[in-house]
């Protein structure tokens, strides 16, 4: 395989930057406006990463399969592994990660990751195709992404509590969130209280960690400035979880991420098969995911 290279797609007013590391984009502008973060490593040295084949963190960092133990760090190791990439045009492209003998020593599951950005005329899609070669054993995966979005876009005009979450519905007045207990799902859950379906962006709501929420009935979220009316969007149906987070007070970001797969919970029994929010996909199969992110401003 070739050395990590980056490769470019243009549409329109729409560009975006794709390495091949981790499959990961790295820059997504609209009219020249970056809207993703630049991972200041400082605070965050990631761009866009995609979390495979678990989500969030393991409990001791490690499952059990078949009888053995492995160790595996959170959101797995697709975000660190160079793939392929097997098809380009200017306006899309597709990139594949195959099981090696690398993976297999923390994953020991044949599998097929390809990964598609297409750009449309105000934004991308971003595609997830896991599919699962063996002829006699499932795929035990969870699969998600964790898109960092420049928040303020414009820094020199406004601040990060200028910018609003809309949940698209206005009767919704509180959502239900889990909560996390070193990294892991705790038993105790917590209210999100909205007004007429959204809330300010604060520091303080993500004291505790990521903000995380059942999907049902939120297929889409949109982050607005108040100031400057722009903003960025994201359409998720085809997902179960959705956790929305930034770092410490001053990070200039806000990630949306839309899982299939969740952190092990606090009394897990380190079986992956038992592992909540684990996809079991059936011998030849596939589980397909689409997440479509519009850029507004």
């Amino acid at each position: 395989m070739s050395s990590p290279s980056i490769h470019r797609l243009s549409l329109g007013q729409i560009e975006a930057q794709i390495a091949t590391m981790g499959a990961e984009c790295i820059s997504l502008k609209k009219n020249g406006l970056e809207f993703l973060w630049q991972a200041n490593p400082k605070v965050w040295g990631r761009h866009a990463p995609v979390l495979f084949p678990i989500v969030g963190k393991l409990k001791d960092n490690q499952y059990s399969h078949n009888g053995k133990t492995y160790t595996m760090g959170q959101h797995g190791f697709a975000r660190d592994r160079d793939f392929e990439l097997i098809e380009k045009t200017e306006q899309e492209l597709t990139m594949v990660l195959k099981a090696d003998e690398l993976s297999k020593k923390v994953y020991p599951f044949d599998f097929e990751l390809s990964i598609k950005y297409r750009l449309t005329d105000n934004g991308m899609h971003v595609t997830y195709n896991v599919r699962n070669p063996s002829e006699n054993e499932n795929l035990l995966f969870s699969i998600g992404a964790h898109p960092g979005f420049a928040c303020p876009l414009e820094a020199e005009k406004e601040s990060f509590s200028d910018y609003l979450i809309d949940f698209g519905q206005k009767e919704i007045n509180k959502l239900p969130l889990y909560t996390l207990d070193d990294g892991l799902i705790s038993a105790q859950r917590k209210t999100l209280a909205l007004d007429a379906g959204k809330i300010a962006l604060d520091y303080k709501l993500f004291e505790k960690d990521a903000l995380i929420l059942d999907v049902a009935p939120i297929t889409h979220v949109s982050v607005i400035s108040q100031k400057t009316g722009k903003g960025f969007a994201m359409e998720f149906s085809d997902f179960k979880w959705l956790g929305i987070w930034t770092k410490e007070k001053g990070a200039k970001f806000v990630c949306l991420e839309p899982w299939n797969g969740i952190a092990a919970t606090t009394d897990h029994d380190g079986s992956l098969e038992n592992k909540l929010g684990i996809e079991k996909l059936l011998p030849q199969g596939l589980h397909t995911a689409e997440f479509k992110v519009e850029l507004m401003g």
